[in-house]
């Protein structure tokens, strides 16, 4: 070789070296990671709109996968071996995250499996729910909730529990209280129908009914034999409504659901095992909240002398400010309430809450907190109250003419406000 030629190559390797530093220390030459792939489901079936993300440092690029589950993205980054995470997420799927580094980011492309979210069955929430409670506690509470079945203000459209308090504690209680619910049965009370649809002629034995179906008990080993399954298939729900409203059918609904329940005795709550479970009392991680005895005792007397239809001004002037207030028409903190109701004033008798938190209604427990939740309408008026503390009483119209008053009144008016 001649010296020319050492020297040309000298120059050169200088100068790919001196470049290979300034890219380096300026980061003019880039690294660039790109990935093709596609989303599937279990079965291999391609979910689309799935939020992607790839992300380097603090820097992050998104896309979603396209209607047949593919996807593109890439970013650029330094020529280093950087740390890179792909992260993709989809509501009712796992979040799916990859960590690699640039040297081995993936050069084919790449299927990515996700995994749907299982739900909880009503016995693993039964579970997680009742711990630590009593079972004197618990039939106490399951016996305060049966006898108010008319103030029920919403059923679950999907899930098990609706968010409704005196629902969701019989829901949840249904094994020591189902006794209770269905000697309810045969209630005839009217009271308004808190499904979400269709509307009908709803009774608190109905209330009774299908909490005892939103706990496990079987539609069509209980009701389907007992009513014409050509009216059924016709009219839907309507025929078990028009049905159950004649003559003593109440009684033979009542009486089906009992044999039944005797026939399956692992429905509907009967494996809360109550003797099993911890002592109840607060953890170091809780702060519990109890009412001053005289705030009780006033709040005890105002109850009292409350009457649904009083004026909502005078009605807060007898129970003085509430510790919690949830505004209905916005659904802070209440789900799936009445559409007639525009406030929840709530005062607490006792709560469980961490440290230096603030008592949040929407996350209530209502086997363990203690309170009282007083409705008004939008009409300004004072219609119910809702309490799980057996010393105060629970308060709702005691007519069918009075709640049909009530409820029309109030929803007229919050039409009116809305237009």
């Amino acid at each position: 070789m001649t010296p020319k030629l050492r020297k040309l190559d000298l120059l050169a390797y200088i100068t790919v070296l001196t470049w290979a530093v300034v890219c380096t220390l300026l980061t003019g030459c880039d690294g660039f990671t790109h990935i093709h792939g596609i989303v599937k489901n279990a079965q291999g079936v391609p979910v689309p709109n799935v939020e992607i993300q790839l992300s380097v440092d603090k820097r992050t690029r998104e896309t979603v996968s396209s209607a047949d589950g593919q996807f593109d993205i890439g970013m650029v980054h330094a020529p280093s071996n950087v740390h890179l995470k792909l992260l993709l997420k989809k509501d009712g799927y796992q979040t799916y995250t990859r960590d690699f580094r640039a040297r081995n980011r993936p050069t084919a492309p790449i299927t990515i499996m996700l995994q749907e979210i299982t739900e909880p069955t009503l016995t693993e929430i039964r579970k997680f729910r009742l711990k630590g409670m009593s079972l004197k506690d618990a039939k106490e509470l399951a016996e305060l909730m049966c006898r108010q079945l008319p103030n029920i203000a919403a059923f679950p459209m999907k899930s098990y529990l609706s968010g409704d308090d005196v629902h969701d504690t019989l829901v949840l209680l249904s094994g020591v209280g189902q006794q209770c619910l269905v000697d309810h049965i045969t209630d005839s009370a009217w009271v308004p129908d808190a499904r979400s649809e269709p509307k009908a002629d709803f009774r608190a034995g109905d209330s009774a009914l299908w909490i005892l179906f939103d706990a496990g008990m079987d539609w069509d080993g209980v009701i389907a034999p007992l009513i014409d399954p050509k009216k059924f298939e016709s009219i839907g729900v309507y025929e078990y409504f028009d049905w159950v409203n004649k003559g003593n059918h109440r009684k033979i609904v009542q009486r089906a659901a009992r044999n039944w329940l005797q026939k399956h005795p692992q429905c509907c709550g009967s494996e809360a095992d109550f003797s099993a479970t911890a002592d109840a009392s607060p953890s170091n991680t809780e702060r519990v909240y109890k009412i001053d005895p005289q705030r009780f005792s006033k709040l005890k007397l105002a109850l009292a002398k409350l009457k649904p239809g009083m004026d909502e001004k005078q009605v807060r002037q007898l129970l003085g400010p509430p510790d919690a207030e949830a505004d209905l028409r916005k659904m802070m903190g209440m789900i799936d309430l009445t559409d007639y109701e525009k406030t929840a004033a709530f005062y607490l008798v006792e709560t469980h809450t961490a440290p230096g938190e603030k008592f949040d209604i929407a996350r209530r427990n209502p086997l363990r907190d203690r309170y009282v939740v007083v409705f008004f309408g939008g009409n300004d008026k004072f219609i119910r109250a809702f309490s799980n503390v057996s010393e105060l009483p629970y308060i709702f119209p005691a007519s069918n003419k009075l709640w049909t008053s009530m409820f029309e009144k109030s929803l007229t008016k919050i039409q009116e406000h809305q237009h």
